[in-house]
């Protein structure tokens, strides 16, 4: 299917019952400029469901509240040899957002057509508040929100992104066998970028999906597509990249032309682009050479963190290719760690204070008033007291 969904995919949807409405809905999806990864997750979400529906001779037509209830339940509890593993609540909730824009479409294309088997009818999932609707999006600036979450959705816990840690990056650099890998994790300790994908399936985007064309030394700047929209974005490059980019070019990689990719494979596939599945495995090989285990996306969160830290919110969002500045303040702006520190230590200092001794309050002037107020004033204090008449 044209827009990345894989053949593959597309035979699991068509071997199940009613999978070719599944199929329908995904080329619509593909219509509206869904990515390659929404098309993906999504077809595999459906072809999990339908094949539930399947092993209990339930046709799609004929699911209601109560099988999505418990197929939900079933999906949460992720049942492997007999034993409940669970899955995260973000997954639960991802798998009830793709059963519910299922259903409203095929509701909503009969009800356009004015005839098919979804006309007249209810979505069998249950209802959640969307999130944006009437605010901002961003915390402190909207209403508490006192509706139901959704019966169906979880809570999703806030936890800060985890970081790579500067040493752990440096290890991973001294252990590299390749001026490639090299200028790769140099590249992204230093820009913050997704490290994106070159492949046919998801196309081109992120670090990965670089051109030659797009690494400009004499303004020291990237040019990388961002995910989704496939906007492309400029960011600077701080100068210890350049010199172990150009020794990969001239001792691995070659010359090229502009639009060549810019990461090639060096061993096995040589000279084809370096995909995200092939850079992923080396890195967990590296990682295990240096001791350390880090993502290619604590990368990006380690260096966000900083910029937010000491630049602000609007200089990382430009930085990151955050279309909205809500995103980078959900995800790095919820702490400041050094406010923190700062903030414990002056309530230590006031929580360890002794308490004054009988008698010796500071606070207290030697006439007993606690400010040292003025002869008028003391006069005036007085005669609202009634001393004035004696």
């Amino acid at each position: 299917m044209a827009g990345g969904l894989s053949s593959g995919a597309v035979g699991r949807l068509e071997a199940c019952d009613d999978g070719g409405e599944a199929v329908a809905f995904l080329a619509a999806l593909a219509g509206r400029g869904c990515s390659s990864y929404t098309l993906r997750t999504y077809g595999i979400g459906l072809a999990h469901f339908l094949e539930w529906l399947g092993a209990r001779a339930v046709r799609l037509r004929g699911a209601g509240r109560e099988e999505v209830v418990a197929y939900v339940a079933d999906f949460a509890r992720n049942d492997v040899d007999g034993v409940a593993v669970g899955r995260a609540p973000a997954t639960v909730n991802h798998r009830v957002s793709v059963l519910a824009s299922f259903f409203a479409w095929l509701i909503e294309r009969d009800e356009l057509a004015g005839h098919g088997a979804w006309l007249g009818c209810v979505s069998p999932v249950p209802p959640g508040s969307a999130p944006m609707v009437g605010g901002h999006g961003m915390p402190g600036r909207d209403a508490p929100r006192r509706g139901r979450r959704g019966e169906l959705r979880r809570r999703v816990p806030q936890r800060m992104p985890a970081r790579a840690e500067p040493a752990a990056v440096a290890a991973l650099i001294e252990a590299a066998r390749s001026a490639r890998d090299r200028a790769l994790l140099t590249l992204l300790w230093r820009c913050g970028q997704r490290i994106g994908d070159w492949s046919e399936e998801h196309g081109r985007h992120g670090v990965l999906g670089m051109r030659l064309g797009d690494l400009d030394r004499a303004s020291s700047t990237i040019v990388v597509s961002l995910k989704g929209a496939r906007d492309e974005h400029r960011v600077p490059v701080t100068g210890d990249f350049w010199p172990l980019f150009a020794a990969y070019v001239r001792d691995e990689r070659g010359l090229g032309a502009p639009e060549d990719p810019a990461w090639i494979a060096l061993r096995r596939g040589h000279g084809r682009p370096l995909g995200y599945a092939t850079f992923e495995t080396q890195l967990r090989e590296l990682g295990r050479r240096a001791g350390v285990r880090v993502t290619a996306h604590m990368f990006r969160h380690a260096l966000a963190q900083a910029l937010v830290d000491t630049a602000g919110l609007k200089v990382a969002q430009e930085i990151l290719g955050h279309a909205n500045v809500s995103t980078t303040a959900r995800s790095y702006a919820r702490v400041d760690e050094a406010a923190m520190v700062t903030a414990l230590a002056a309530a230590r200092e006031v929580l360890d204070r002794p308490p004054p001794a009988p008698g010796d309050r500071a606070d207290v002037t030697d006439d007993g008033f606690v400010f040292a107020y003025d002869p008028d004033t003391l006069a005036e204090l007085d005669q609202a007291a009634g001393g004035g008449d004696r």
